[in-house]
């Protein structure tokens, strides 16, 4: 099962590089053993992750309806942040930032970044709760465009029923 799940992340646990490529690539070869886990080391930190986000979510959600906005947006924030973590655990920090900013995710990324960054300035600068909450609603919606982009045609079909609603 752990196999069938790694090669669907892309991750290749065959034998390592020779021993000329190990010599040229140098400090990122040097950072990459230091930082090795195990399969079912980075599954487990992924889960822990996931499981973290899910409990900042929740919390957060009790902050929002005591009027704690600004523990409101730290925690969704946070839980936002938590969850790109998670899938660095499974790819790898370096390959998750390259798929991140493929031409493909390219905009969700940065949409999804800009969403985390507005719902801090809006809840721990400006003090504004509905403001927070759009941009919490636009966290959300532009984590889900980002993550139908690994599931192939998802993106196409997923346009077409929202057109076919609003037409």
């Amino acid at each position: 099962m752990f196999d069938r799940i790694r090669r669907g992340v892309g991750i290749n646990m065959g034998p390592g590089p020779s021993q000329t490529e190990t010599q040229s690539t140098g400090v990122m070869n040097d950072l990459n053993e230091m930082t090795t886990l195990s399969w079912e080391t980075r599954l487990q930190c992924f889960v822990g992750c996931f499981i973290l986000s899910v409990f900042c979510s929740l919390c957060s959600t009790a902050l929002l309806f005591a009027g704690k906005i600004a523990g409101f947006c730290i925690l969704v924030s946070l839980g936002s942040i938590l969850s790109i973590g998670g899938t660095c655990f499974l790819m790898g920090p370096f390959k998750q930032l390259q798929k991140m900013f493929e031409p493909t995710r390219l905009i969700a990324t940065v949409v999804y970044i800009t969403m985390i960054v507005l719902t801090l300035i809006a809840g721990l600068v400006l003090h504004n709760g509905a403001l927070a909450l759009i941009f919490v609603i636009g966290q959300y919606i532009a984590m889900a465009w980002y993550s139908i982009s690994y599931i192939p045609f998802a993106r196409d079909f997923v346009s077409k029923l929202l057109c076919s609603c609003f037409d």
